[in-house]
């Protein structure tokens, strides 16, 4: 029976910007794991929007590539001994292109790189098939599919080293032609809106709600966390010292600029201080016992042209573990959300301490309550309705 099931599974082909064992996972890894309980899925990894200098974390994650291609394009899969997490319906493909996507010459050169590094695994049944891409340059893949979903997560036009006019106008020719657009923040849905996009369908992050719910602690230490990237990119550094210059103790845990945009010192020196603990890059459930010690979470962004489209996911995992939020005026994060307040940088350190000093069990209730509409449980369902409505329409595949 199991094996008459996996034969009449639904296909979907997701199209990432991130690959598979990234250091962080984000929506992509976690909605195709999802999704692979019941379809078949190949996982495409990241293209390589931003065009790559000569950093360590550039040249390892080239050498990565280079093998992955001499080995067929393939860096994982289920049952090979690579990463464990790979389910058994999915596989994992690590295409080779050449990362300078702004140049005509590259695009048409990649063009018939990717058809004929994905041939083999996206297979003769795409015209049966969905594709999900995460990415707004597609080369053309959409147009084997039957049916196709655009699920736009960042404003990537915005981050640097990315050739944003080729961006935007690849976005603009994909709208037209996607059955459905998702947008993970209202930044991105009013981005969307601007360059002609309707019936937008808003999808803000979620978290593995019970996970986090599980893992809190009745006994908490009156500290305050970051869990996620520490990229000096992305974080507002005033806000860190702010809170550290409160008294505050503060745990991190996340990998130290893995973006490749600038020097690390600067963390390096925070991560040293003698209020915070660093707890590395954490798995999932290990970060989720670390929040449910803690009060208050935090997201210390910066406010730019990135982060006006940033809803973090990790907004319901802080929920979720029972924790309050405190945050800087990001446009899609609202403080309509239960314990969730909204500070300006300067002021971050007092706000925290005071919502430390505040936490208790009733707080921690409430961010439960908070929470429980928004985990990735809900999404995976509504992910599967809308491909079930999708591919069991008739008509044939796009073209184009």
């Amino acid at each position: 029976m199991a094996e008459e099931h996996r034969i009449y599974m639904k296909k979907v082909v997701i199209l990432s910007t991130a690959d598979f064992d990234s250091a962080v996972w984000t929506n992509k890894q976690h909605l195709a794991v999802g999704l692979a309980e019941n379809h078949k899925v190949v996982y495409i990894e990241s293209l390589g929007l931003r065009e790559p200098g000569f950093s360590k974390a550039d040249l390892s994650r080239a050498a990565k590539k280079a093998i992955a291609f001499v080995s067929g394009g393939r860096s994982l899969s289920a049952g090979t001994g690579g990463d464990t997490r790979v389910p058994e319906n999915m596989e994992v493909v690590s295409p080779m292109v050449v990362p300078f996507h702004k140049h005509g010459l590259v695009r048409s050169l990649n063009r018939v790189l990717l058809k004929r590094q994905l041939r083999a695994h996206i297979g003769p049944d795409a015209d049966a098939a969905l594709l999900w891409t995460f990415s707004p340059l597609t080369y053309g893949l959409e147009s084997a599919f039957r049916s196709v979903v655009y699920h736009s997560v960042d404003l990537l036009h915005t981050f640097p080293g990315i050739p944003s006019q080729t961006l935007l106008t690849t976005e603009k020719q994909l709208i037209d032609r996607a059955d459905h657009v998702i947008a993970s923040s209202t930044g991105v849905k009013e981005h969307l809106e601007t360059i002609g996009c309707h019936n937008i369908m808003l999808w803000e992050n979620v978290a593995h709600v019970k996970m986090f719910m599980e893992a809190s602690a009745n006994q908490r230490k009156d500290q305050a966390v970051f869990a996620g990237n520490l990229t000096l990119s992305k974080l507002d550094m005033q806000c860190f010292i702010s809170i550290l210059d409160s008294g505050l103790k503060l745990a991190l845990a996340g990998p130290i600029e893995i973006d490749g945009t600038g020097d690390s010192s600067e963390l390096t020196e925070l991560i040293n201080h003698p209020h915070v603990t660093y707890y590395g890059n954490l798995a999932l459930p290990d970060l989720a016992k670390l929040l449910g010690e803690s009060k208050v979470g935090l997201i210390p962004y910066q406010v730019n042209s990135y982060t006006q489209g940033v809803f973090p996911m990790k907004v319901y995992e802080y929920l979720a573990a029972g924790l309050s939020v405190v945050s800087t005026a990001l446009p899609s994060l609202s403080s309509a959300i239960h314990n969730v307040s909204i500070v300006p940088a300067e002021d971050f350190g007092r706000q925290t301490f005071s919502r430390v000093a505040a936490h208790n069990a009733v707080v921690a209730g409430q961010s439960f309550e908070t929470a429980k509409g928004h985990s990735w449980d809900s999404r995976i369902l509504q992910a599967t309705d809308l491909i079930d409505t999708s591919l069991d329409r008739t008509g044939p595949a796009r073209s184009g």
